[in-house]
């Protein structure tokens, strides 16, 4: 039997579950299939499905057969989580290790991270999937936002947020030069900060930061090195289990009309009666990233 036929007879049983699939499943790979199967129930040919959903032929139909063969389960198998190949876990764990161990008491160790602060209230946070970016359109544009760029020292366990209009290179820039004259007032002559792959944590930021630093007399001398995590590993870098914390102690159940300058100014209220970990605790998050599988993960 013709498959478009086979499909479209199981349209009647089918659409109420492909409904609460779709609004399930926010991530653009798994709704392309499922629209991709709406277009054949609604009778529209597999030549104008590639089209629309921007697919090869091949491709739609592997997914048809999965569908036919096992229903919804096969259509969407479970999402297999993000591996970090052993060896990059082995040296990034490594690399931590050795630094951190070896560092001197003029170098100042500190991790670095970045998250959004909307206007909107927070009533959890977790780490999402990679490429799980909500699809729909929304008006998450037009909303009040700030960005925050939250420093870990990894020895005295002091947490520092510094909020930005935007999180872009230039934005890093600023904040990384901030962090380096604090620690140039202090004595300190060497940094290592941990940061994640994102992008704007690239060469051009490292540049722009030396040509900035060398403008600067206070910051003469001081040696910046950059340790970064793989791509997408949220668990090893250490400023992001405080992110998690700072959500949970400042932003979590506000008003809903508390704007996000309030919002901002409590997360650096609340910083600054005391620190979320104390120094143990943040050396028990770093041997926790040195006990991280060496299978990986995210």
């Amino acid at each position: 039997m013709n498959r478009c036929i086979r499909i479209q007879r199981l349209a009647p049983q089918d659409r109420e579950r492909w409904q609460a699939l779709f609004y399930r499943h926010q991530q653009q790979s798994r709704r392309r299939r499922l629209l991709a199967l709406k277009a054949l129930w609604d009778g529209e040919s597999m030549a104008g499905v590639c089209r629309s959903q921007g697919v090869q032929r091949k491709t739609l139909e592997k997914w048809l057969d999965s569908y036919l063969h096992g229903g919804f389960d096969a259509l969407l198998p479970p999402a297999r989580p993000p591996r970090l190949r052993p060896r990059r876990a082995g040296r990034l764990r490594g690399g931590a290790r050795k630094k951190t161990a070896e560092a001197d008491p003029g170098t100042a160790l500190v991790a670095l991270d970045e998250f959004a602060l909307l206007s909107t209230t927070c009533t959890h946070y977790a780490w999402a999937e990679k490429n799980t970016a909500p699809a729909p359109p929304s008006n998450e544009k037009r909303r009040e936002k700030l960005n925050g760029f939250l420093a870990l020292d990894l020895n005295s366990g002091k947490t520092t947020v510094d909020f930005q209009p935007q999180a872009k290179t230039r934005n890093a820039v600023h904040v990384i030069a901030l962090i380096v004259l604090r620690y140039a007032s202090l004595g300190f002559r060497q940094i290592l900060c941990i940061l994640d792959n994102c992008s704007i944590h690239n060469d051009s930021m490292k540049a722009a930061l030396a040509e900035l630093l060398a403008e600067i007399p206070l910051a003469q001398g001081i040696a910046v090195h950059f340790l970064h995590t793989p791509a997408y590993s949220p668990k090893f870098n250490p400023a992001e289990y405080l992110i998690r914390l700072v959500r949970k102690n400042s932003l979590y159940h506000l008003p809903h009309a508390m704007t996000v300058q309030q919002r901002a100014e409590r997360v650096h209220r609340h910083l600054a009666q005391a620190p979320p970990q104390t120094p143990q605790q943040v050396k028990n998050i770093l041997s926790h990233i040195y006990r991280l599988p060496k299978s990986g993960g995210s």
